[in-house]
């Protein structure tokens, strides 16, 4: 083995055992203030938790360009245009399984979705 490729084998190893971000499943034990326990062995909360916007009520914008549709009392069909504003509650909630990436260190996880069954 040359000396480049030892080398190269030492960083892969290192930067392995230094553990830089590792894949963990949690639940959801409180919502405010969020807490999550991480897989049966600890809790996390405050500045520990990072969320993504999968998994907060976030406020968009919809274009609507459609026809109402014939019902109701009589006819009443027009076009109705224009921009409108939906909360998505996409929150989470306790019992929810999450899915998390631990940042290197383990000061800090990432709750990048929640897991659902199939």
């Amino acid at each position: 083995m040359s000396m480049i490729q030892i080398i190269k084998q030492a960083a892969i190893e290192a930067v392995e055992q230094s553990s830089p971000m590792s894949i963990a499943y949690g639940t959801v034990t409180k919502i405010n203030p969020l807490e999550i326990n991480v897989e049966q062995r600890m809790n996390i909360q405050g500045n520990m938790i990072l969320l993504t916007s999968n998994v907060i009520d976030k406020e968009v914008e919809v274009e609507v360009n459609d026809k109402t549709e014939e019902g109701g009392a009589g006819p009443h069909i027009h076009e109705y245009k224009g921009t409108k504003k939906h909360i998505h509650k996409k929150g989470l909630k306790v019992g929810e399984k999450v899915l998390l990436l631990r940042v290197q260190g383990g000061q800090k996880y990432i709750v990048l979705d929640r897991l659902v069954s199939a």
